[in-house]
């Protein structure tokens, strides 16, 4: 005996309503895995430094080079020797390149009190006399769960790139916990220490190259 119409649909309706429960839930479990933002932050530094007369009075710190392996929205958690493994759940909260910019100039700025210093791009009509570069290749932990940042600082005056002043960077820090904000906190420190070299290396510039004179 064939049933009547009405009667199907009736009975595919609980099977409706389950998958609109269905599509609900999944919507709700996307909404929940927005990840946590986490930015890097300057730290204060141990003791101002000692600006000496052949400092430059102005000094740019250019956007660092970062990896493209780093240079991603999702923090790298681990970075070892053969692997780089993204964190699901944690990303940066703006561009990693320009914030470790603007943090190091920061970070500069405690060490050395009295210079104007301006991350690149920065709004200012003050030329840049000295300048700070900084390429980073590695900016995580490794499978040891020790904090790594690799790469290379180099500084020099304005108009006199042959005697910049350049040193291979290999600094590492132990995390005071396993998550996340530890390790971003350690990465933090590390970059205090940059601008700590950046300041040392600043005092010792060659002093300014002298205008030729015209006869």
């Amino acid at each position: 005996m064939q049933r009547p119409f009405w009667h199907f649909i009736q009975s595919t309706r609980p099977v409706a309503a389950g998958m609109a429960v269905a599509s609900l839930l999944a919507l709700g479990g996307c909404s929940s895995a927005d990840p946590t933002l986490y930015s890097l932050a300057p730290v204060p530094a141990a003791q101002a430094g000692m600006v000496g007369t052949g400092m430059p009075a102005v000094i740019e710190v250019r956007t660092p080079g970062v990896s493209p392996s780093l240079d991603r929205q999702s923090i790298v958690g681990v970075q070892d020797d053969y692997s780089v493994t993204p964190s699901s759940g944690a990303a940066w909260s703006e561009p990693l390149a320009p914030m470790l910019g603007h943090v190091l100039a920061a970070d500069l700025q405690q060490r050395l009190p009295g210079v104007s210093i301006f991350a690149q791009n920065d709004a200012t009509s003050v030329p840049a006399q000295g300048f700070v570069e900084v390429e980073i290749t590695r900016f995580a932990h490794d499978a040891t769960g020790i904090v790594h940042l690799a790469g290379s600082l180099s500084v020099h005056r304005a108009g006199d790139p042959e005697h910049a002043l350049s040193v291979p960077l290999a600094l590492t820090a132990t995390p005071a916990g396993s998550g996340m904000r530890a390790m971003v906190a350690s990465l933090s420190q590390l970059t205090g220490q940059v601008a700590d070299m950046a300041a040392a290396r600043l005092q010792t510039l060659p002093p300014a190259p002298q205008p030729a004179l015209h006869k």
